[in-house]
């Protein structure tokens, strides 16, 4: 495995210094959100981590329309999209050698969203409250935020 150095992603944008882009309470961090009732929310909660698998290259449509559209409660995404699990090296959660630029975190902190909060427009069309919490894309559930501290990045060789 290829390691990534700290501080090496930067946002940039015009007129301003370059700062480092996922940092908080002066930690690397990434930031993921998601809804009630997805099996992933599940997993977050009981492991307090997760693994951010990032694509080098081509968009494999196969694997992102199983992982993008599939429920885990339903079929082993690992066995349907044929992906391959790899070892992490800070935390228990694998990478995923097809997704390579790997991101290992540990969960910090996690809220969830406050619908009345989010512009009625924006709510209306991806809270949708007479649809089920299970179906894909917009339903009427909320999303919980994860902030996790980057442990380790890589890139799976």
């Amino acid at each position: 495995m290829g390691v990534l150095r700290a501080g090496g992603t930067h946002l940039a944008r015009t007129g301003a210094k370059r700062r480092p882009l996922g940092r908080v309470w002066n930690l690397p961090a990434f930031t993921v959100y998601v809804r009630e009732h997805r099996y992933t929310k599940g997993q977050l909660d009981k492991t307090g981590e997760f693994t951010i698998s990032i694509p080098m290259g081509g968009i494999d449509a196969k694997i992102n329309q199983i992982c993008g559209m599939q429920s885990g409660y339903n079929i082993d995404k690992v066995q349907e999209a044929g992906l391959t699990l790899e070892e992490p090296e800070a935390i228990k959660t694998p990478g995923i050698k097809e997704y390579p630029l790997t991101l290992e975190c540990r969960i910090l902190y996690s809220q969830e969203q406050e619908l009345p909060r989010i512009p009625k427009d924006i709510r209306e069309r991806n809270y949708p409250q007479d649809v089920d919490g299970t179906a894909p894309l917009a339903n009427r559930d909320a999303h919980t935020m994860y902030i996790g501290q980057i442990v380790a990045a890589y890139i799976i060789r």
